[in-house]
């Protein structure tokens, strides 16, 4: 049986302006694109893109008479970073700080006296493996006897100091620097050229009444 035809609604289509800019000459950084794109008073988006990863933050509360590129401008890096990646952290995890951490905890016991001279020196060179060691995961299939030798039952308790810098974090850190170091130079540029502008206009008013 065939269907009714019914109406369908009208699609809504929204515009908006985006602008595009693309910043070279950041130190030891591929050649930035940003686009930036006001949506309406107090929202907006941004997307960076650089050596084909991207990153893009959208704000429905910014401040009032802020453009996009003015309240990037006014964030802190960290707070940035929460929107861009939200499980990106400032430090990782390290298996090289594990093994040390390991070694010196055989080294601490034998001094103590809780491990004999052939257990302990077992146990230190076995800690030498975890220095390949990726991730808590990887040390739970394939090392964990291991660690509950070293620190116990619940030994990924005694593992979160096991880190380093996270070299991505600060890889995202240079690119937002660059970015809002590029921002705030356009944003001088163009309040200068308003001023002159501004000025020209005061000369003509002040000529035509001579």
């Amino acid at each position: 049986m065939p269907t009714e035809n019914k109406p369908t609604a009208p699609l809504q289509v929204e515009r908006s302006t985006v602008t595009k800019l693309v910043i070279t000459g950041a130190p030891n950084l591929d050649p930035i694109t940003v686009f930036l794109e006001d949506l309406a008073p107090c929202k907006g988006k941004i997307t960076v893109n650089c050596w084909g990863k991207s990153w893009t933050a959208y704000w429905g509360g910014m401040w009032d008479g802020l453009s996009i590129g003015q309240f990037f401008c006014k964030l802190n890096t960290g707070y940035i970073i929460g929107y861009f990646d939200q499980a990106m952290r400032p430090r990782q995890f390290s298996g090289e700080a594990l093994a040390n951490k390991a070694q010196i905890t055989v080294l601490k016991e034998r001094r103590r006296g809780e491990l004999g001279q052939d257990e302990a020196r077992e146990l230190f060179t076995e800690a030498e493996d975890l220095r390949e060691s990726p991730s808590i995961d990887h040390l739970h299939a394939a090392h964990s006897e291991l660690m509950t030798k070293l620190f116990g039952d619940e030994w990924w308790h005694l593992t979160n100091d096991a880190t380093e810098p996270n070299p991505d974090y600060a890889y995202l850190e240079r690119i937002i620097h660059a970015v809002q170091q590029a921002l705030s130079q356009e944003q001088q540029q163009w309040q200068h050229e308003v001023g002159c502008a501004n000025n020209l206009v005061l000369v003509g008013i002040g000529s035509s009444h001579v």
